[in-house]
């Protein structure tokens, strides 16, 4: 594995991208972008939208390159600081074989995601050391309305614009949101804010402590990604932090039985007999009887596919297919503790 880089911090002034390397969304939500653009240009930074409009007839050649491309300008440019994605989608993976990591790894800097991205992370760190951040997307949590919920805003600055101190204990939110934002789902248009709730609360399924390299993403992605040339060659020492999509309706929540199929496909690949712990992100329209379900699911693999009681078990942390969000830095070391209730991250993110 190469060595790890860290990333500048976040300053004010600094400029950063929006890309789109999976689905292709900018033309169909230009307020929303807007929106985001206002939120942090009122945090001190610069935004510059990298995004080419694609003819509904482009070939799978042509996606790829322009894709590639647009990742590679926002890397080659000295005044881009940080990279984030506008959204996930279904087609970062195609991107892998054609990516420069040789300019990626020679202009290091920020680069934020979750979903589909989950591609991409598991490549750019595989193969150039960078170390990324499984984080708030644009059109789903900086678009928000009235304004992207505070939690979100907080953490990623704490973790990408700090002093370059260890991240420390993540916090946990009191309330939360499952829904689509409206803009989304009826017109760019729409000035609906989404429903917030009580946050379910953070659930041990097995005790322990225990400290390991947090690596991970959605659920699907990662089992795809097992035994390719970006997968880990070994899970040791590793906290595996996971979550899920939404249904294939984009509606409907991941269903426990496909979960239960992903985490069974992991446990046969023996990922789950070498890493340390295991954190589940909250779960799309999870509500307390499939959160029952998805926790008799993941005790009942780790007792009888992977016979392990022995590493810490945490669910319903702020990450995933949810809001609000976590910026986790991937590679980073963690600790889990059921004993004191933390899950603390023991490094600092990005360079000071």
């Amino acid at each position: 594995m190469p060595a790890t880089i860290l990333p500048k911090a976040l300053r004010k002034g600094d400029t950063i991208a929006f890309i789109s390397p999976s689905a292709r969304l900018n033309h169909l939500f230009p307020i929303a972008l807007e929106r985001a653009t206002a939120v942090f240009e009122s945090l001190g930074f610069q935004v510059k939208i990298i995004y080419s409009t694609l003819p509904k007839d482009v070939s799978f050649k042509e996606s790829v390159k322009v894709r590639c491309e647009e990742l590679h300008s926002a890397f080659r440019d000295p005044a881009i600081a940080a990279i984030i994605c506008t959204i996930g989608g279904a087609h970062c993976g195609e991107m892998l074989p054609h990516l420069d990591y040789d300019l990626i790894r020679s202009n290091p800097k920020i680069f934020v995601g979750y979903s589909d991205t989950t591609f991409l992370h598991y490549a750019i760190e595989s193969r150039t050391g960078l170390r990324t951040f499984y984080g708030p997307s644009i059109l789903t949590d900086w678009s928000d309305l009235p304004n992207p919920v505070s939690f979100t805003v907080d953490h990623f600055l704490h973790v990408l614009a700090g002093t370059g101190g260890a991240v420390g204990a993540l916090p946990r939110s009191s309330v939360y949101t499952t829904a689509h934002s409206d803009f989304m789902l009826t017109s760019d248009a729409s000035t609906k804010p989404r429903e917030l709730t009580d946050a379910p609360a953070w659930r041990w399924l097995q005790n322990g402590c225990a400290t390991g390299r947090l690596y991970g993403g959605v659920v699907s992605c990662v089992v795809r990604l097992q035994g390719t040339l970006y997968a880990p060659k070994s899970w040791k020492n590793k906290i595996m932090f996971l979550e899920c999509s939404m249904g294939d309706d984009m509606v409907s929540p991941y269903l426990v039985s496909r979960f239960r199929s992903a985490l069974m496909d992991l446990a046969l690949s023996d990922a789950f007999h070498d890493i340390s712990g295991l954190v589940i992100g909250r779960c799309y329209k999870y509500d307390a009887q499939m959160q029952d379900e998805l926790a008799d699911v993941i005790l009942g693999v780790f007792e009888t596919l992977v016979g392990r009681s022995d590493l810490p078990i945490l669910m319903n942390v702020d990450f995933g297919h949810t809001s609000p969000l976590l910026t986790l830095p991937i590679g980073a070391s963690v600790r889990l503790d059921s004993e004191n209730d933390e899950f603390v991250v023991l490094e600092a993110g990005v360079e000071a």
